[in-house]
């Protein structure tokens, strides 16, 4: 509720969602003619899954840089996540041993 009297920002997210949103470059020639549909369409749903906000400025980069920043990333917290979990493994030595084999 705070949030609502900073009418600036308020003003520029109602015009980032209603007036202009923004305009991915996933859907350039480039990278049309250069990787495959399905696999950027999976990457792209799993990236606006973990990170919206993020997810939003991959799209923005330019279509030369962009899938391998998405690709990055997504990889990054994949990373994070295994490194996060405390249940997941018996052993701190496991979690390290299927860390290095990633």
């Amino acid at each position: 509720l705070k949030q609502i009297s900073h009418i600036d920002e308020v003003f520029a997210a109602l015009t980032f969602l209603y007036v202009k949103p923004l305009k991915s470059n996933l859907d350039t020639p480039f990278i049309r003619e250069t990787f495959d549909a399905d696999d950027l369409a999976f990457c792209d749903d799993i990236l606006v899954k973990v990170s919206r906000s993020f997810a939003a400025v991959i799209r923005q980069l330019p279509g030369t840089m962009l899938v391998d920043v998405l690709i990055f990333y997504l990889v990054l917290r994949a990373l994070d996540t295994i490194e996060d979990d405390t249940k997941a493994f018996a052993s701190q030595e496991e979690k390290v041993k299927h860390l290095m084999n990633f």
